[in-house]
């Protein structure tokens, strides 16, 4: 016998022989035998409606043969410790139900009072970080308060989330560090305090439910490791380690709908989407496609759930990661696309974080003039960006297009061309709205956080310029009239002296910089701006938390060596597809700037 934990009615006895019922015995005794029951709380309740005595609960060296640290099976044991095992959700829920079906108690065959375990339930595996209500606090141990206003000196953070009181070593807190100041500021660029701690930053959201659920905890630690290992040392075995605590922990803590639905679930899936993005090698299996798959899930059953979002700003984030991926060609849309088809994208006053009472965002008082247009402008500029690479996507999954005949084939491309004419002038709508030709002329004066989404918002608006007329399908440029070489051509001169501007003031974290800027060294014509782009993306790669920027700037490199190849050869290079170059060449980018 491994263990024996004790149970007694009321007050203390030494002797199951003593008949007087203790003052803490309430009610009559109508539950079932001991041995039957299958809770502690029935054997709690049973003994305290009985007479004193005592009841024993035994778990043997069969109660833990179940747990995979305790398995003989080396496949048990290998499938446990593996970085490669990486369960999906379904598989997760399905075996915790038998789980829970196996662990009937067995009386003992002599005394009713003795139950034995056989299987023995950890319930540190089990614990979840979830809310039913979308409004509600985070945790009852969330340790920050935050007071929000429109003056920016009141919104403050009186006290900081402590993560994890038991995690407080000197590397735990290095990569609790990084998070916060690196990898955060690259993945949610927009947000106050860049330059001042970020004490109102989105980044508090996720400390506080690590202190409360452990899965989230070590995928935090995880991307914040992986962001180091191009420095040496162990970051990455750190990662590896982090990463293989993360993914069991979280399968065994999804027992039901309500957990999956649970914040933890739902952060924890984010945090894993991006390490997964960042991690990702060419020719390497990778969970980023599956991840997002799980999050547009669970974000549809917490709509249902919930009748809302709480974070509706990570919904936002996560479309526009999703976004990436599909201008990329590494991703086919299913997350931004299910959200557009469903119209359940976040409006624009709800992407930025804090959220104030009404649970939209809250903009403080020197934003007023500006970011409300510029929020609903980037969001406008996003949906179209979503659209065209959608459009973009089915032209190039049709095989029959360069199969048909000249004539089917002008025809198609009459059509198409007149689909990518209509988002074209949509965009260029836009930019031409009497506030936004205001906001434009002054950027300098603009808030931090109004000058970073109008620049996010101005980059891709330029950058979906260039692509829209190069790159819907192979040999698009070559079908595109001249009349518009002098739109490409301001687009890309302008995505470069805006990357330029931002580098010069040491702006590396805005990685939203590095797509417009591959897109613009592959349309421009000059090679003083083609060697610029390839320098601009050289330099915000020294920053990158992941590999796809590096990635990237070997893309372009590769690119410009086929447009050289092609033109030496040909007199033109208009029909080299940048995205077969990456294909042949064996260069998968999933998110250009992590």
């Amino acid at each position: 016998m491994l263990q024996s934990s004790q149970v007694r009615s009321g007050t203390v006895t030494t002797s199951p022989s003593v008949t007087e019922v203790s003052t803490g015995s309430t009610g009559a005794d109508d539950l079932p035998p001991f041995a039957s029951l299958t809770t502690d709380e029935e054997r709690e309740k049973k003994a305290e409606r009985s007479s004193p005595g005592t009841y024993n609960v035994v778990v043997n060296q069969d109660s833990f043969q179940h747990l995979p640290e305790y398995s003989d099976d080396a496949e048990s044991r290998k499938e446990f410790l593996s970085p490669l095992r990486r369960g999906s959700i379904a598989t997760s829920l399905t075996s915790s139900a038998g789980r829970d079906s196996s662990t009937d108690a067995k009386p003992h065959p002599e005394d009713p009072n003795v139950v034995v375990l056989p299987r023995f339930e950890d319930i540190s595996r089990r614990g979840t970080f979830s809310s039913n209500n979308p409004r509600s606090p985070l945790s009852p141990t969330t340790k920050q308060i935050i007071i929000k206003d429109e003056v920016p000196e009141e919104a403050i953070i009186l006290e900081e989330p402590d993560l994890m009181d038991d995690r407080d070593s000197a590397q735990d807190a290095k990569y609790l560090h990084q998070f916060r100041h690196v990898v955060w500021k690259q993945l949610v660029p927009a947000e106050p305090d860049q330059r001042n701690g970020m004490m109102r930053s989105s980044v508090n959201v996720l400390e506080a439910a690590a202190n409360a659920f452990a899965p989230l905890y070590h995928a935090m630690m995880a991307v914040a490791a992986l962001s180091l290992s191009s420095h040496g040392g162990n970051e990455r075995l750190d990662a590896l380690q982090h990463y293989q605590k993360a993914l069991p922990a979280l399968q065994n803590s999804l027992r039901s709908t309500e957990d999956l639905s649970s914040d933890g679930a739902f952060l924890t899936h984010f945090v894993l989407l991006v390490y997964e993005i960042a991690a990702a090698e060419a020719g390497h299996s990778n969970l980023w496609s599956q991840h997002l798959s799980t999050l547009l899930r669970i974000s549809l059953l917490r709509r249902e759930v919930f009748g809302g979002e709480r974070f509706p700003y990570v919904v936002w984030w996560i479309s526009n990661i999703d976004l990436d991926a599909l201008f990329s060609g590494a991703g086919r849309g299913e997350f931004v696309g299910s959200m557009l088809n469903h119209d359940i994208i976040p409006p624009p006053s709800f992407h930025l974080y804090p959220l104030g009472v009404d649970g939209s965002s809250v903009v403080y008082a020197n934003e007023l003039d500006t970011l409300p247009t510029i929020l609903q402008l980037d969001y406008e500029v996003t949906i179209i960006a979503a659209r065209l690479a959608l459009l973009a996507h089915e032209f190039r999954q049709d095989s029959g297009y360069d199969s048909s005949d000249m004539m089917e084939k002008d025809q198609t491309t009459r059509i198409r061309q007149s689909q990518v004419f209509e988002l074209q002038e949509a965009l260029r709508q836009l930019w031409v709205a009497p506030g936004v030709s205001m906001i434009g002329h002054d950027l300098e004066a603009l808030p931090d956080r109004s000058k970073q989404l109008y620049e996010h918002a101005a980059t891709l608006y330029r950058a979906c310029i260039i692509y829209s007329h190069s790159s819907m399908w192979p040999g698009q440029r070559l079908e595109t009239s001249p009349d518009y070489n002098t739109e490409i051509a301001v687009a890309s001169n302008q995505i470069l002296n805006m990357t330029r501007k931002a580098l010069a003031e040491d702006r590396s974290d805005c990685r939203y910089l590095v797509w417009p800027c591959f897109i613009a060294g592959f349309a421009s014509t000059d090679g003083t701006y083609r060697m610029q782009a390839l320098e601009l993306i050289r330099t915000m790669e020294k920053h990158s938390i992941g590999r796809n920027t590096t990635v990237t700037r070997k893309a372009l490199a590769a690119v410009y060596e086929r447009q050289n190849e092609r033109f030496m050869n040909t007199g033109q290079s208009l029909d080299v597809d940048w995205m077969e170059v990456m294909q042949e060449q064996g260069l998968t980018v999933v998110n250009f700037g992590l």
